[in-house]
This record gives structure tokens, sequence and C-alpha cells, in this order.
């Protein structure tokens, strides 16, 4: 099943770029986060009630957990369809998602107290460069700095969740835990979701004009019960059979299916978007590759093989 969880995965975080998009349509970025994260609380509940009845949270876990559920879920699940609604396309803002392995291992040095070694920082040092190389093609199309700078914040959002939760809650139960910290996220969103003056002054309300109900709503359901909920939930079951690293690699793949989401939408793919996403990966590959070494022991890297927080995301 880990390979069929993996395959539905990667198709669905792919796809929630162009689903975010067709949600934007009418809705706003707050209503869609907010509606993305309310019917993923929802699903997880009802697993966590049915399939996963047993698993429980510490009560002195909770504030974490409602502090990684606003940072890591509220705020780049509102944040992400406001930058795709600014008209520059989902696709570019889709391959971003492949900055999280690297700025989960930067914010693993100072959390974790890890030592990278010279291999995973030369894998480091080498992404970022490709990282501002994406960064550059966005800025020459017009992309302001703004919006690209708040692009790299919402991996980083999640890089510092996936840290926070290997430090803190490494042993919580999953489906709980990703149920309150969904459940957070929609408390946060729901004042900016139900009081547009509040969020047209913060720029998170509907478009004018409106159009596409039908669709816009079929994109928002989709979005939050299959591309968010069962998706966290599959994700979730993928650590548990088959370890992080597996589950992690969706990283590699989620960037391109975006691309191809793009590509099929007529948006415009640069050769310098390629070029970066390619290296970015090959990058990843180079960091979270294992040493050949004849001590059998698990290495310092270990601690980035963390149970993360999906990224689609």
């Amino acid at each position: 099943m880990a390979y069929v969880y993996f395959t539905v995965v990667c198709l669905f975080f792919g796809s929630n770029f162009i689903l975010m998009d067709r949600a934007t349509r009418w809705f706003g970025p707050a209503e869609v986060g907010f509606w993305r994260v309310s019917n993923a609380a929802a699903l997880m509940a009802v697993l966590w009630a049915t399939l996963d009845r047993r698993q429980r949270l510490r009560r002195r876990d909770l504030p974490v957990i409602g502090a990684i559920g606003l940072l890591a879920n509220a705020y780049p699940y509102a944040a992400q369809p406001m930058l795709i609604s600014s008209g520059f396309g989902h696709s570019f803002f889709g391959m971003t998602v492949a900055f999280t392995p690297l700025l989960t291992i930067l914010v693993s040095i100072p959390m974790l107290g890890v030592k990278p070694t010279k291999r995973q920082m030369i894998g480091v040092l080498g992404g970022l460069l490709f990282v501002f190389l994406l960064i550059y093609d966005g800025e020459q199309r017009g992309i302001h700095l703004g919006l690209l700078a708040m692009a790299v914040t919402i991996p980083l959002s999640y890089a510092i969740g996936n840290t926070w939760i290997r430090r803190n809650l490494k042993e919580a139960d999953p489906t709980p835990l990703s149920a309150f910290m969904m459940a957070t996220a929609s408390v946060t969103l729901a004042p900016l979701a139900f009081g547009q003056p509040l969020a047209d002054s913060l720029g998170v309300g509907p478009p004018g004009p409106r159009e596409g109900y039908g669709l816009a709503l079929f994109a928002l359901m989709t979005l939050g019960i299959c591309g968010t909920g069962a998706c966290v939930w599959a994700f979730v079951r993928m650590v548990q059979e088959r370890g992080p690293l597996f589950a992690g690699m969706v990283t590699y793949v989620v960037p391109v299916i975006a691309m191809l989401w793009g590509l099929v939408d007529n948006e415009t793919i640069t050769t310098r978007q390629i070029i970066a996403i390619a290296g970015i990966l090959l990058m990843v590959t180079l960091v979270q590759s294992p040493a050949r070494t004849a001590d059998p022991s698990p290495s310092e890297s270990d601690e980035w093989q963390a149970e993360p927080i999906p990224a689609d995301a």
C-alpha cells in the first residue's frame, strides 16, 4: 500500500496549485485557506474516531501543536492562494516546494544542534544557488520581490514546523496531531474567512468580479478533503510503514507535477525554471543520499529525517 499512498499523495499535492488557482476565481485566499484546513480537520477527526481511535495526545503538547498549526498550516495555506491569485501563474509557486528539504536542513542546525557533513553543506549551498536562479527568473518575469520573499517563507514555515515536531513531538500520535494542527489553523483563519472587511484590508478577500462558482467550489472541496485531509493521512501512513525518508521523496515529484499542470494550463515555463528545479532536486539528492561509511551506526543526518508536515502544500 505504501506505493499506492505515494502515487496518490504526489498526484494530489502536485495538483493542489491548479486547484487553488481555480478556487481563487470565486473565493478569497483566506476563504480558500479556511475551508481547506477545516475540511481536512473534519476528515482527520473522523479517521481519528474510527481507524485510529486508540491514539491520544498529551495535554502538555497541545500548546506546541497549536503553534505549529498556526505557523505551518494557517499561514502557508492562506499565503499560497494569495500568491497564486496575483496573476503570475500557479506552476511557478508550485515549484517553490522544492525549497523545503534544503531549508529544513538549515533550520535543523540551530534547532536540533546538528552539525552537517561537508557533502551536506555542499548540497545545501549548491541548492541555494539554484533557488536564487528561480527567484531571479521570477523577478525577470515581473514578480514583485515582496511576493518572491513570501514564496520563500512558505517552505520555510514547513521547515520550521517539521523540525519543531522532531524536537518536541517525536512521540506524539500522528492522526490526532494532524487533526489538532488543522483545527488550530481553522480557528485562526475563521475571522478572515468570515470577516470580509478585515480580509479585504489585508489583501486576502474575495476577487472582484467573481467567476466560475461551480468549478471554484469543486476545486475548494477537492483541495480540502482529498488534497489535504486524505493526503495528510496517507502521508502519515507512509511514514509509519516505510519511514520518513521514503515519504519525503514526494518533494521530488510535486514540483514536476505542478510544472506539468502549468504546461496543460498554457502557462509559460522557462528554461531557467527547468534548470533551477533540476538543480535543486539534484542537490536534495546529494544531501539525502546516505554516506558510505564502515560505521553502521546512524549518522547525524538522521536528525533531518523527521516525520514531516506534508509540504504541497
